[in-house]
C-alpha cells in the first residue's frame, strides 16, 4: 500500500532541502542557493508549498504576494516524479492558499525554450500576457525570451486552507 505525498508550507528551515532540490532541477548558474532560499521563505511576503514523497521535497513552489497580485518565483518537482501530479497538486495548493491574503492574479514568467513548463501552465489556465526580449541568461551565454503569463485566482477565496 503506497503513502500519499505529503503537501505542506515551507519555512527557513526548509532551505537546504529547498537548494538541494532546485539545484537538481535548474542548470547550475540558475540554481537557488540555500542562502537564497532561507532568506526568501524568511520573508512575510513570501508564501512556498512543498510536496514530500518518502520524506523527501520532492517539488515546491514558490511565490511572492504583492496584492492583488501574487508573482510564482520558482516551481520545481523532482525529475524522477515528474508526470505524477505533483505540479498539479502543488498549484491547487497554493490557488487556494492564496484567496484569504486579498490575491485575484497569479503571475510568472517562463522560459520561452521551457516548452513543458508552458503547457503545464497553460493546462492551468494561465494565459500569454506578453515577452520580455533576451530575459534569461545561459550559462552559456545564449540569452532566451521570457514569457509573461498570468491567470485569474478569484474563486478561491472561500476554499481557505491556510
Amino acid at each position: 500500500m503506497s503513502v500519499s505525498p505529503a503537501v505542506r508550507l515551507l519555512s527557513k528551515d526548509d532551505a537546504a532541502a529547498a537548494a538541494r532540490l532546485h539545484a537538481a532541477c535548474f542548470e547550475p548558474g540558475e540554481a537557488w542557493s540555500a542562502w537564497a532560499f532561507r532568506d526568501s521563505l524568511a520573508l512575510a511576503s513570501t508564501l512556498a508549498v512543498g510536496i514530500e514523497d518518502d520524506d523527501l521535497l520532492s517539488g515546491m513552489i514558490i511565490v511572492q504576494k504583492t496584492p492583488p497580485d501574487a508573482e510564482i518565483l520558482s516551481m520545481a518537482v523532482d525529475a524522477g516524479l515528474r508526470r505524477r501530479g505533483y505540479a498539479r497538486t502543488l498549484m491547487a495548493r497554493l490557488c487556494a492558499l492564496l484567496g484569504p491574503y486579498g490575491m485575484d492574479r497569479l503571475l510568472l514568467d517562463v522560459a520561452a525554450d521551457n516548452e513543458a513548463a508552458i503547457a503545464f501552465y497553460k493546462s492551468c489556465g494561465f494565459l500569454v500576457d506578453g515577452h520580455r526580449k533576451g530575459y534569461y541568461q545561459r550559462t552559456s551565454a545564449s540569452r532566451v525570451d521570457a514569457i509573461l503569463m498570468s491567470r485569474s485566482i478569484a474563486g478561491h477565496t472561500g476554499k481557505s486552507e491556510a
